[in-house]
């Protein structure tokens, strides 16, 4: 009996994935090393890619991922190596995107949770927009922050370990700022990873983990590329005041923080969203919760 053709191309199948740098893949991945391959695999003329997809997974070649939107149950179909991380899976979903948020908290070690979450962001350039915080009024600034935060609708949830990945679209007017390779993955650096965490507390454990981070991070921040990220990010919200609250808060010195202060603006500014039982500081017009200064 003629031998199948996917059993009798196994060995250099194997092989290909051994060889392959990605420890993850998508379904459209997969379709493209099939349609690539399968001459020189000599696959038979009635097989395609998901045939090869069932044939990967029923001989233990990779591992099925699916992941399922939390909201529409709508799949994500994903392989994997064994030996790929979470981090590996987010970031073969998005090809162009980075890990951020608490995700990099974690790669930066600056943080000892080890949250099931995986916080991968894409950056589209916004060429348009008002610029910084000379157009704010503070009664709209009130108002923005006295909701909750909006979290990413791009949520799914892993039917293989249960891990949760938060895809993020985020407008810049400059792309990938501060995003570098660490070994295979692309991550924030740690002054952007800094930034990030004050923007979105919600996607950094919450208040009080953002400023655990500072203080692992101090002896390592470049106070003047914070400042650079941020002139290139070109927030709305005044995000200056915020980061030097934030670097004060853990005892950074006067003349290191005069950078921010001297950017200090008219608007009064909140450290995270919907706050009760809040305090000021008025030195950097900033609202913050309770008991944060005590952390």
């Amino acid at each position: 009996m003629r031998e199948e053709s996917f059993k009798r191309a196994d060995s250099r199948i194997r092989d290909f994935f051994e060889r392959n740098r990605a420890k993850a893949y998508t379904s459209h991945d997969i379709q493209d090393i099939f349609e690539a391959n399968r001459n020189e695999w000599r696959i038979a003329g009635y097989r395609n890619y998901k045939h090869f997809i069932t044939y990967l997974k029923n001989q233990k070649i990779l591992v099925l991922d699916n992941q399922v939107h939390e909201v529409s149950k709508s799949k994500k179909q994903i392989l994997r190596k064994k030996k790929a991380t979470p981090f590996h899976v987010g970031l073969t979903v998005k090809k162009d995107g980075y890990l951020s948020h608490y995700s990099a908290m974690q790669i930066h070690g600056l943080t000892l949770q080890i949250p099931k979450t995986v916080y991968v962001s894409e950056d589209h350039y916004q060429s348009t927009g008002e610029n910084k915080q000379t157009n704010l009024e503070q009664a709209a600034v009130d108002k923005a922050f006295s909701k909750p935060q909006r979290v990413a609708h791009e949520t799914y949830r892993s039917e293989y370990d249960g891990f949760r990945y938060f895809y993020l679209q985020r407008k810049h007017k400059s792309i990938k700022t501060g995003v570098v390779q660490i070994r295979d993955l692309k991550v924030t650096d740690l002054e952007r990873t800094l930034i990030d965490i004050a923007v979105r507390p919600v996607y950094s454990g919450g208040s009080f983990q953002v400023v655990e981070a500072f203080k692992n991070a101090k002896e390592n921040i470049d106070v003047k590329r914070i400042n650079q990220y941020l002139n290139e990010l070109n927030y709305i919200y005044p995000y200056h005041q915020l980061l030097g609250f934030y670097l004060d808060l853990v005892g950074m010195s006067e003349s290191t923080l005069d950078i921010f202060l001297k950017q200090k603006s008219h608007i009064n500014f909140y450290q995270t969203y919907n706050l009760t039982n809040k305090r000021y500081n008025q030195k950097w017009g900033i609202y913050y919760p309770k008991g944060l200064e005590g952390v």
